[in-house]
This record gives structure tokens, sequence and C-alpha cells, in this order.
């Protein structure tokens, strides 16, 4: 896993240079549709409430997120709207740089894992 080096934060999307080189642009929108948190991960579970939670996301106002480290693992979000609570590893926005599901096909299960 390459490790962050660089997060430029725009108007729709951000930008993340890892240090392999790579450059991911990711927009807001999708970086809340990934929602790691026990309130929305669950909504990823079936394909029209993945639907709703994404109409939702893209029905409020468009914003630049506050963003903070949380250790040497991970990002969170703070948004006027919307949900704040998630915490993104790093492992979870390389995927959604490269397209792929942060989940890994796996549905939420709340508890200990």
């Amino acid at each position: 896993m390459p490790q962050l080096t660089r997060l430029e934060r725009r108007d729709t999307d951000m930008v993340l240079d890892w240090d392999d080189g790579t450059n991911h642009t990711i927009p807001y929108d999708d970086i809340r549709h990934a929602c790691p948190c026990a309130s929305c991960s669950p909504q990823r579970n079936e394909d029209e409430t993945s639907m709703m939670l994404r109409h939702t996301i893209e029905n409020l106002p468009r914003e630049k997120p506050t963003v903070r480290t949380i250790g040497n693992y991970a990002l969170s979000f703070e948004w006027v709207q919307g949900c704040s609570s998630g915490i993104y590893r790093f492992e979870r926005l390389w995927k959604l740089g490269e397209k792929q599901d942060p989940d890994g096909g796996k549905t939420y299960v709340h508890g200990a894992w």
C-alpha cells in the first residue's frame, strides 16, 4: 500500500498523490457515498437503498469538506450537511481512486470484526 504524500481539496473533488507516483482524483460525492460509518454502510447493501443514498448525496449543496488525519492510517471529512462520522482508511481511499469497490463486495455487518 503506497503512502499518501499530498491531498489537494478542490471545489468538487480532491486529488491524492501517493509515494509510488500514482495520483487519484476522487469526487466528493463518491467519498460521501462510500462513507464507512454504521449509518451509511448498511444503505449500500442493497441496490435500491444504495441508489437512494446516492440520490440524497447528490441533492446536498456542493461543499468542500474539512479534512483531518486520524493517526497515520486514515482521514475524516467534516461536511456542513450530511454524515461526517466515517473514518476513511487510506486503503479505502486508494480503492476509490482505483475505481474499485471499497467494501470489497462485502455487506455491512454490525459488531466487532
